[in-house]
């Protein structure tokens, strides 16, 4: 894998709270939302999520070949610190709806499928 990874940055220890988080793509200085969810633990999650996108099958549109890419940063963002569940949970509807992140269908948090995500993350990283 050469993508590059930012976890975190500034509020590392902040995330290991429960809160919204958000994932970003860079390439350049462009950066688009990928994907926005909320946890009790976002660190834990985040990695999670890290995990399966390093498999290189499509998970959030990243499949071997995307992986190779030395141009591109994956970038890990705790948007707010929530504790309380309905209001970690409404937050992250809100933010989706207002957001609308690339790789989530617009249907509460759900995402697209793999193959919708790979075409839509090539065609997005071939645009910029």
């Amino acid at each position: 894998m050469n993508m590059k990874v930012s976890f975190f940055e500034d509020k590392f220890v902040e995330a290991i709270r429960a809160g919204i988080y958000e994932i970003y793509i860079q390439k350049d200085d462009k950066e688009e939302l990928l994907y926005v969810g909320e946890s009790v633990f976002v660190l834990v999650r985040c990695a999670t999520h890290l995990y399966e996108i390093v498999k290189g099958e499509g998970y959030l549109g990243f499949d071997k070949e995307l992986l190779e890419k030395d141009n591109i940063m994956l970038k890990f963002k705790l948007a707010y610190s929530i504790g309380d569940k309905k209001e970690r949970k409404d937050k992250e509807i809100e933010l989706i709806k207002e957001k609308k992140p690339k790789m989530q269908s617009g249907i509460g948090d759900r995402v697209k499928s793999i193959e919708d995500m790979i075409n839509e993350l090539k065609n997005l990283l071939n645009n910029e």
